[in-house]
């Protein structure tokens, strides 16, 4: 039997992506055109490979043992190219770069800038993208580079065929309204005021959650922001104190105190995650933008606006 390969990535994505729906989405075609495909590899593999369930469809046995080895024939590929690119010696082509807001703006832009002065024919292009999402992204091959966070005591593991790159630690810092007068940093001073913290379930909660804790008080949370941009406009409205990390803080409005968090110390660690290269190389565009990457400047990570 002949399996076409192009076929084979479309049932990997809807192994991936949990269905037929989202994975036509991730490869920008029709429900119908991703059916039509899994249809003929079916033919090709002769056995079922989905069934229904519901509203929806899943793999069967034989789809699951079909799409687990889908994976390993597309990292064989990509190895191959990347092995051939390698030898060379090719940093062009495209690199596709996903991140969350505060590290795409102040860490991938200026990364990206400097590998393409230094290589005219590369081609890099960055997406906003939320963690869970750009996971998937990165295993489908949508995406190449994936940047993620991890905030003291609420750790990030990664999968064993994923490789990670530290770029930068981002130090926590507390922020409070200008009119509560100057703070010291410590966090116990502040047991009794109104909290402004991310949303439930999110990293930055917990990390914040903990750090009051270990400064012996549970935090009295007023207001719910995911978007750094929000915290830092309740603060300046004087609704409440919160911890951000340092990239956060590039755009502060003028009635927003900043300090470093003296006690406890906590921050984030910012790092990429690659593809695992297994045995073999990995394509030299993207080893060119991750070394500009992880050769973040000090400048990349300093706040726009001084402390205050």
């Amino acid at each position: 039997m002949d399996l076409d390969v192009r076929r084979l990535r479309v049932l990997y994505e809807v192994a991936l992506r949990g269905g037929i729906t989202a994975a036509a989405a991730a490869l920008h075609v029709t429900p119908s055109a991703v059916s039509q495909q899994l249809g003929q590899l079916a033919r090709e593999a002769g056995c079922e490979l989905l069934e229904r369930s519901g509203r929806g469809v899943v793999l069967t046995p034989a789809g699951h043992v079909l799409a687990d080895h889908a994976k390993r024939i597309i990292g064989a590929v990509e190895q191959a190219q990347a092995g051939l690119a390698a030898l060379r010696r090719d940093v062009n082509g495209t690199v596709r770069v996903g991140a969350f807001p505060s590290a795409a703006g102040a860490l991938v832009a200026p990364a990206a800038a400097r590998a393409l002065a230094r290589y005219p024919d590369l081609d890099i292009r960055v997406v906003e993208v939320e963690d869970q999402q750009s996971r998937l992204d990165l295993y489908s091959g949508t995406l190449d580079v994936i940047v993620l966070q991890e905030y003291d005591h609420v750790p990030t593991p990664l999968a064993s065929d994923l490789d990670r790159h530290p770029i930068a630690r981002d130090p926590m810092h507390l922020i409070t309204p200008v009119g509560w007068g100057s703070r010291s940093g410590r966090l116990g001073d502040l047991r009794d005021v109104r909290w402004i913290a991310s949303a439930e379930g999110t990293p930055c909660l917990r990390s914040t959650l903990h750090a009051c804790r270990l400064a012996g008080f549970e935090p009295d949370i007023r207001h719910r922001a995911i978007d750094f941009a929000l915290t830092l406009d309740l603060v300046d409205a004087g609704l409440g104190a919160a911890l951000v990390p340092g990239l956060a803080l590039r755009n502060v409005p003028s009635g927003v105190h900043i300090e470093p968090l003296a006690d406890p110390v906590t921050e984030r660690r910012i790092f990429a995650v690659t593809r695992s290269r297994g045995t073999g190389p990995r394509r030299p565009a993207i080893d060119a933008f991750l070394a500009e990457l992880t050769a973040t400047q000090r400048s990349d990570l300093e706040p726009v606006a001084a402390i205050r």
